[in-house]
């Protein structure tokens, strides 16, 4: 987590780059995702789907992880040093982000622990995708309201 900065630029700075680590992890979660629905759809050995679903779930959880307990965190901390009023972004897509949150725990709960795959793999990997469809939207929603807002700020000269 990256230290709490003095000033609002140096926040800034700091959360662009947990930003930057985060959104590559998202990609790495949506690269599982896929090889995963491809092993499903050219029916892989059950071994291959088993990996490609530990994996899958490892990198949800990490992901979901690092945005509640360490990215929205960060945002938040940033609206407060610039005290714009961005914070209200927040408060409203807070909400829809956690119930997200609770479909992808339920996933990985049933499906993590690396057992037999029942005949609603496809069914719940399809409803998986949709959540994480509307999840990142959430977020790119909440990234651009708390903190694509500032960059404005940070990267303008200050008036003379």
């Amino acid at each position: 987590m990256p230290e709490r900065q003095e000033n609002a630029t140096a926040q800034f700075v700091a959360v662009d780059e947990l930003l930057t680590r985060w959104l590559a992890e998202r990609r790495s979660l949506l690269t599982r995702y896929t090889e995963l629905v491809v092993s499903l759809d050219i029916q892989s050995s059950e071994d291959a789907l088993k990996q490609r679903q530990l994996e899958l779930c490892t990198r949800l959880i990490d992901y979901t992880s690092s945005g509640h307990f360490e990215v929205f965190h960060e945002l938040l901390a940033e609206a407060e040093q610039f005290d714009d009023g961005s914070k209200d972004v927040a408060v409203q897509l807070m909400p829809s982000i956690g119930d997200t949150t609770e479909v992808i725990l339920a996933y990985e709960e049933k499906y993590g622990d690396g057992g037999n795959y029942p005949e609603t793999l496809p069914r719940d990997l399809s409803a998986l995708g949709e959540v994480l469809e509307s999840r990142f939207v959430l977020e790119d929603r909440l990234i651009a309201g708390l903190h694509q807002s500032h960059r404005r700020l940070v990267e303008s000269p200050a008036p003379v």
